[in-house]
């Protein structure tokens, strides 16, 4: 699970089609929640999930593991949190998630894994309390298997 957590943020801080994401902004987290202070926006979280074991014949074991790829975006004016700002070019929640989709479906990881696709994602919502102002997040789930 460390080198293929560290893969994935390798892969997100190196693909050109995120290059309005800060490398420091693509962070292993504790939680979806934890938002570290020294954060800009969007900003990207990656966390850990559930490992399956299964053997397939004596030989052979596949392991299928989950990580939770999680982009944050913080955008004041109506709707842009969601659609984006156009006028502003500020990307809003769906286009991230939409780019990291694109960089990590069916990417390999250098041979890390067998395959890779995105299982589920969550609506997106926004995150409320006495230190996070609108910041809007939304959880990408991606599946990928070893044989």
């Amino acid at each position: 699970m460390k080198a293929l957590l560290s893969a994935i943020k390798t892969a997100l801080q190196e693909s050109e089609d995120l290059d309005y994401v800060r490398d420091a902004d693509v962070f292993i987290t504790e939680n979806e929640l934890l938002i570290p202070e020294s954060l800009v926006f969007p900003a990207i979280g990656i966390k850990d999930g559930p490992i399956s074991y299964a053997v397939a014949t004596q030989s052979q074991e596949n392991d299928t593991l989950r990580v939770k790829v999680i982009p944050y975006v913080q955008l004041a004016k109506p709707e842009a949190a969601i659609m984006g700002d156009e006028s502003a070019e500020l990307k809003g929640i769906l286009d991230v998630a939409a780019d990291i989709r694109g960089i990590l479906k069916s990417n390999r990881l250098d041979g890390i894994v067998d395959s890779a696709w995105p299982e589920s994602e969550t609506e997106s919502e926004i995150l409320a309390g006495e230190e996070i102002e609108g910041i809007q997040m939304k959880i990408i789930s991606m599946r990928y298997e070893r044989y």
